[in-house]
C-alpha cells in the first residue's frame, strides 16, 4: 500500500527521501501550517511549501488535497509501523 502511493519517493537516496517524509511527517502534525512545521524543522515555511510540492511531484498526491491528503496519511502509518517489512511492498 504504502509503495502504491509514495511511489518514487521512496525511491531517492536516503537524506532526500528522510527530508520529505519528515516534512510531511511534521506537516501533519503541526495541522497543515508550513510556519509551524518551519519552526518545528528549523527551516523557512518556503522550503516547507517546496517540500511538499516535491512530494507531490513525486507521489502524484497532493497533501493540499483531502483525498491526495488521506492516502499520503494512511501510506506514512503504514510505512510507521511496518518499516521494514511489506509496509513499503519492497
Amino acid at each position: 500500500m504504502a509503495r502504491a502511493v509514495l511511489g518514487p519517493l521512496l525511491d531517492l537516496p536516503a537524506d532526500d527521501r528522510s527530508a520529505l517524509l519528515g516534512t510531511l511527517d511534521a506537516w501533519l502534525d503541526c495541522g497543515g501550517s508550513a510556519r509551524e512545521t518551519g519552526r518545528r524543522l528549523y527551516c523557512h515555511p518556503n522550503t516547507v511549501r517546496y517540500r511538499l510540492r516535491r512530494v507531490e511531484a513525486l507521489t502524484g498526491r497532493s497533501p493540499g488535497d483531502p483525498r491526495g491528503l488521506s492516502e499520503l496519511s494512511a501510506a506514512r502509518d503504514v510505512l510507521r509501523i511496518l518499516p521494514q517489512s511489506g509496509g513499503a511492498d519492497r
